[in-house]
């Protein structure tokens, strides 16, 4: 699957909070899958597994040197948004915000007054800088 961020900006054109929370990690998690699969050779079979967990991934990415940073963190608080939507009825808004306002902006600067824009711009920098390790 080759990245295209206007392709995510339109998948992740969505009112729908679980949804637009879900899917934008999964394409994070997709690209830690790649990268793992490119950089380390792990099939992915083995990274389809539940006991592959993200955080596991982020520790062999991070142990590697390959993922740090702002980068990091953003993958981190996308995650915890992502779990409190898949593991919780009624996500604590208030949490979901605080961890929205976490989020880095990746060095560009823009209007995010919209409700759900900051993350979604988030999400597409993030997958874009994933992108980049892969390439590299």
């Amino acid at each position: 699957m080759q990245f295209s961020s206007q392709n995510l900006k339109e998948i992740l054109n969505t009112t729908n909070e679980r949804d637009l929370y879900i899917v934008g990690h999964m394409y994070i998690e997709n690209m830690l899958d790649r990268i793992l699969e490119t950089k380390f050779r792990i099939p992915s079979k083995a990274l389809d597994s539940t006991l592959f967990t993200t955080n596991l991934k982020m520790d062999i990415l991070e142990e590697a040197g390959l993922i740090k940073g702002k980068v990091k963190k953003n993958v981190e608080l996308l995650s915890r948004i992502r779990n409190r939507y898949a593991h919780k009825l009624a996500p604590n808004e208030q949490r979901i915000c605080n961890y929205i306002r976490e989020l880095d902006l990746l060095g560009v600067t823009v209007n995010t007054s919209k409700k759900y824009e900051k993350y979604r711009i988030c999400v597409i920098r993030t997958v874009s800088a994933l992108n980049r390790i892969l390439t590299s």
